[in-house]
């Protein structure tokens, strides 16, 4: 086992669109470089009202990327909402998505879902959902196709 030397750290912060900074770190070894960075935030008004997000992501050499995207929100009443969101592309030109949300009610009432599309370097794909609601329990939905478009079975080969 190869063991990673980081002979560079190199710190940037730059505005991105969503108001959150990024750092930039790279790392390299014998094998690969990396960049990677994130940022957090969290504010609450004392009232008990809070709020957070967060943003990370990472660049390859060899051409791959990612990026996630979080936040949460609590509110005074007892509610609650959080959301998340993550994306990949590999270097070889697959990719993958996911995003999620939940929300609680001040009245306890809750449910969320979570959406995850795959594209395989060769065209195939995989979309699949699954939501839940309190008191009636998760849905759960799935679709694959082929290169060419077609439906095809989900079932691992």
């Amino acid at each position: 086992m190869k063991r990673l030397h980081l002979t560079s750290i190199l710190a940037a912060a730059a505005a991105t669109a969503a108001g959150l900074v990024m750092i930039t770190m790279a790392a390299q070894s014998a094998h690969a470089q990396i960049h990677a960075g994130g940022q957090r935030r969290l504010v609450s008004d004392g009232s008990g009202n809070v709020n957070a997000v967060a943003g990370s992501g990472f660049n390859t050499a060899a051409g791959g990327q990612g990026l996630r995207t979080r936040s949460f929100d609590r509110n005074a009443d007892g509610s609650a909402s959080a959301r998340s969101q993550g994306s990949v592309t590999g270097a070889n030109g697959g990719s993958a998505q996911r995003s999620g949300s939940f929300t609680r009610s001040a009245d306890g009432s809750a449910s969320g879902e979570r959406n995850t599309s795959v594209t395989g370097a060769n065209g195939t794909t995989f979309d699949g959902s699954t939501s839940y609601t309190k008191g009636s329990g998760f849905s759960r939905s799935a679709s694959c196709k082929d290169a060419a478009g077609n439906t095809v079975s989900c079932a691992p080969r």
